[in-house]
């Protein structure tokens, strides 16, 4: 008997030898259509799963389940702050919609054809290695959409004189672009500063900026904990946070003449070994770096993680699978990052 509990691909291959039934036979059974599409979902998801995502890293996931409707509006909680009460006093109420961004979750997606002949074929491995592919893709596509969205709300000029990445959401222009703007805090670094330069600054701005809301001045410190960068700058950015030991010059005056000893090697703690974790991705954009507290100002709306939906396609005589996800990826408390337009190694 064909399991019907917990099938996959792989326990429908096993079952399939088991019972000397072919992968044709099997879908034009009536339960057997509908429950190769569930072991292809579950395949399909467990490829999503297994796709080494790093934007998890950066950006606070919000799920939203069916019905629930697809916008979601993020206040800025900047004059939210907490006051002294005398006793018997009203409890104030702070408003938290000075300013909002509402997120809104698109749709994506794909097609993929398994043809007549791999059913006939008993190519059930087949399948699995393309449905394993789509899985991929799909999430690889979420991590190009969160960074392509930070990006290209910082600098859209950067991106366009870099020419490796677009503003418009998606794989190709269909009309649809990402917020375009620019960040509070940041730098423009020349090609002889130094990544112990560029996070210093960045310590001492994220942690002692202000913000001044009808009328009244707050502090607005920012503890950050992460920089995400190209992975053509990793391994220099790495050599800076995660090095146990620095050696730097000091000069000495020369005992004599003939002798020089004007400068010795002295080696010594790193002070910023471990003070950021390194986030690379190939979806920053060239030229493009980040300093930021993570999982605080990006946000990835998650409206459904991904669908598969089955239908014949009679012209090309194959089964033609849809995988659609909906999501999006924004910056909603911009003040929390620090960005950074660098040609620095």
């Amino acid at each position: 008997m064909i399991r019907e509990d917990n099938v996959t691909l792989q326990t429908l291959r096993e079952d399939l030898a088991g019972e000397r039934l072919t992968l044709k036979e099997y879908v034009m059974r009536k339960e057997g259509s509908a429950l190769l599409s569930t072991a292809i979902n579950k395949h399909l998801l467990t490829a999503y799963k297994s796709y080494p995502s790093v934007r998890g890293q950066v950006f606070t996931t919000i799920t939203k389940g069916d019905g629930e409707g697809s916008d979601v509006r993020f206040p800025n909680m900047a004059g939210c702050n907490p006051q002294y009460i005398p006793e018997l006093s009203e409890v104030p109420f702070d408003n938290l919609d000075i300013t909002s961004t509402t997120v809104s979750a698109e749709k994506f997606g794909l097609r993929m054809g398994i043809s007549q002949e791999m059913v006939d074929d008993n190519e059930v491995s087949l399948i699995g290695w393309v449905t394993s592919r789509v899985g991929v893709k799909m999430a690889e596509l979420q991590d190009q959409e969160a960074f392509k969205a930070l990006d290209t709300f910082f600098s859209t000029g950067a991106l366009l004189n870099n020419g490796n990445v677009v503003t418009w959401m998606g794989n190709k222009d269909r009309g649809k672009y990402y917020t375009t703007g620019t960040l509070t805090n940041g730098c423009t670094a020349s090609g002889t500063g130094s990544w112990e330069d560029i996070i210093n600054t960045a310590l001492a701005v994220m942690k002692g900026q202000q913000i001044t809301l009808q009328g009244q001045t707050y502090k607005y410190p920012v503890y950050v904990d992460t920089i995400v960068v190209p992975i053509y700058k990793e391994l220099g950015v790495r050599k800076v946070v995660n090095t146990t030991m620095t050696v730097s010059y000091l000069g000495i005056a020369a005992t004599t003449a003939a002798a020089d000893m004007s400068k010795v090697n002295l080696p010594g703690n790193n002070v910023f070994n471990g003070i950021l974790k390194v986030v690379a991705s190939p979806f920053v954009g060239r030229g493009l770096a980040y300093i930021l507290q993570a999982g605080r100002g990006l946000v990835f709306l998650e409206r459904e993680a991904i669908r598969v939906d089955r239908q014949a396609n009679w012209a090309f005589e194959a089964e033609e699978i849809k995988a659609i996800t909906r999501f999006m990826p924004a910056v909603v408390e911009e003040r929390s990052i620090f960005g950074i337009i660098t040609t620095t190694a």
